[in-house]
């Protein structure tokens, strides 16, 4: 059995399960990201079967037509990571979302991974997608590995701006430059010519306190990305609306 072809609709939302519950009916149209990355690797019976949980409820709510779902978790590397990733494609989204990846081989670790779980599964060979989330790791802006052929599962970039500036002790806008630090301008014009080298598609996270989505979002289009992802009701909202 296969899951639906992956499709990364505008507008996307990234948030917790027990965010994205009450807003069901608002996230109807947009591709969702289900991030579960703090709780999914704790345990098969804990958190991370809460998470997984949470997870099912949510999606058991979608209809069959909306937008692409995608989990968004961190780096496994073990028979627990190989475990929960099976246990999340049981579920039948559309792709995973790869958080704080440092470059190609971590697509490629992670990709072997979902090949082995497609196979368990009983899934189409490579019908999951795969999005590397860059940014907290900061290991990607200096490699010069391309993304480009890595693996044939990778849709997309995100670009997580908060995470860089955390990894990098920065801050995000330098008052004194009346600008954005300089950290974060490497971290997204590395992100934007990764994602340019591989041919594919580069969307930046808005910060969780960000409140006009749309001005971002313009400004994110000037400088190559292909367009933002929510985190929040009402970012999602806005630029849906616009």
């Amino acid at each position: 059995m296969s899951v639906n072809r992956f499709e990364m609709t505008l507008p996307i939302l990234c948030a917790a399960p027990d965010v994205l519950a009450p807003m069901i009916d608002a996230c109807a149209a947009a591709a969702v990201i289900i991030d579960i990355r703090k709780d999914w690797l704790t345990g098969p019976l804990d958190a991370a079967q809460a998470a997984s949980d949470a997870a099912q409820a949510f999606l058991a709510q979608r209809q069959p037509q909306a937008g692409a779902t995608l989990f968004r978790v961190g780096a496994p590397d073990d028979e627990a990571g190989q475990a929960a990733i099976e246990r999340l494609l049981a579920l039948r989204p559309q792709g995973f979302v790869l958080s704080g990846c440092s470059g190609a081989a971590d697509v490629q670790k992670f990709g072997v991974m979902l090949r082995v779980a497609e196979a368990t599964q009983g899934i189409e060979p490579g019908a999951v997608a795969l999005v590397a989330e860059l940014g907290e790791d900061t290991a990607f802006i200096f490699s010069a590995t391309s993304f480009k052929e890595v693996s044939q599962r990778l849709k997309a970039i995100i670009f997580d701006g908060q995470g860089s500036a955390r990894a990098t002790a920065s801050q995000a806008y330098n008052g004194a430059a009346a600008r954005s630090g300089a950290p974060l301008l490497l971290a997204r014009a590395a992100a934007v010519i990764k994602a340019a080298q591989a041919g594919i598609a580069c969307y930046e996270l808005l910060e969780e306190q960000a409140d006009d989505p749309q001005t971002i979002r313009e400004i994110a289009l000037a400088d190559g990305f292909s367009g933002v992802v929510a985190r929040n009701a009402a970012q999602l909202a806005a630029l849906a609306g616009a």
